[in-house]
Parts: structure tokens; sequence; C-alpha cells
């Protein structure tokens, strides 16, 4: 929580308890439990609020801050989040889309652009039925950080996000399903790039119109 909206919190809490203030020491005691417990319950008010976004700019997140945003027949969804050097965040996304082609993928564009070819490590675990594999791609030509299994139907994807300019890296585990198969995979993409600073956290890539929610928390 920021000094602003810290501030902000014990205005409002004070403001809503004046009636308890008094001179004697009773009152004053109650006076002090009331301002107390008005600003636990503001300040718990403010950490389960998501911050909005303002139309024009990248949200700006303080540890422990959030993002919730709703989006419908979607293949372009904004972040708008700023990032920076050395932090970190978790993703949240839940929805539906109609079933893709084997060899589609969900990604994260950093920076909202798609960097250069080939420039994305990729290390897979899947499980899909009983059939389990994995992959361990050197320079995978993925255009962006892969966050989920192909070809689903319905995507619930959790990751972390690790925005160091020298290590930046995105660790999935997603879930999804069809009418005849049941996917779980685990994802780990490393961006290559050691030099261009993460300065927008970016633009989730759908491979078909994708209806659903998104969660972004910073955490460090």
């Amino acid at each position: 929580m920021s000094a602003a909206s810290m501030w902000t919190a014990m205005q409002a809490a004070i403001a809503a308890v004046t009636p308890y203030q008094g001179s004697d020491p009773v009152a004053s005691a109650a006076y002090r439990a009331a301002v107390g417990q008005a600003m636990c319950t503001a300040i718990i008010s403010e950490q389960n609020t998501p911050i909005a976004w303002d139309g024009t700019n990248d949200r700006v997140l303080d540890v422990g801050q959030f993002t919730k945003d709703s989006f419908t027949s979607a293949t372009s969804i904004p972040l708008r989040i700023a990032c920076g050097d050395g932090q970190e965040y978790e993703i949240e996304i839940a929805g539906r889309y109609t079933p893709a082609a084997a060899s589609s993928l969900s990604i994260l564009q950093p920076n909202n652009t798609g960097p250069a070819t080939n420039s994305f490590d990729l290390n897979t675990i899947q499980s899909i039925g009983v059939t389990v594999s994995g992959t361990d791609a050197s320079a995978a030509g993925t255009g962006g950080f892969r966050l989920e299994a192909v070809g689903a139907s319905i995507i619930s994807c959790k990751a972390t996000v690790f925005t160091s300019t020298l290590n930046k890296k995105i660790i999935a585990i997603s879930a999804s399903s069809t009418s005849t198969s049941r996917a779980v995979i685990t994802i780990t993409s490393v961006w290559n790039d050691t030099t261009t600073v993460w300065s927008s956290l970016g633009t989730v890539i759908q491979p078909i119109a994708w209806t659903g929610q998104i969660v972004c928390r910073r955490i460090a």
C-alpha cells in the first residue's frame, strides 16, 4: 500500500468515527478503538479492490495491488501494467474459447509486441489424458512467453512472472479440456534478450476469440 493510499485510508477512518471522540477517558478510549477498527477496515477494503485502468496509461502497481479485467470475444488482450527490472507478478487466467488447432498457442507478448523470432527458450511437461510428454526447445519461435495447453476450449492458467532484465521468464501451470480430452501442462519460458527492459507486462494473444477474466497481482 502506498503512503498516499495509507493517508487517504487514515483520513476516511478518522472522519467516519468522529462521533466517538470525547474529552473523558472512556470516550477517548472508545474513539481510539473506533479509529483503529475503521482504519483496518479501510485498508483491507483497498487491498481487496482492483486497480482500474484510466483508459490511457499503463497501471503502476505497488506490491500487493492487483488488477482484474474481463474480456469478451477477444484475441488480443492488453494487460496495461507498467513494470520494471527485478519485479515479480502473478497472472491468473480463466475463460473459454472454441477449440483451436493443435499447433496454436496462447502467449504473452512482453512490451505489447512480438520480440524477434526464435528469442524464447521453452521447457514443458504435459499430461494429456494418461499420456505424459515433454519438450525442451532452445530458441523456440513462439513470439512470446507460452502460457497454456493447446487446442483447448476451456483455459485455466496461473503464471509467475519475473521481469529481471538479465533473466526474464514465466513459469506457468495451466489446465484445459475439450469434449474428448483433458490436459495439464507446466511451462517455463525464458526471453533470451538480456538488454531490453521489460517495461510493460504485455499483451496476451489467444489463437481464437476468447471470453474470460484475467487477474494480475504484483508480489515483489
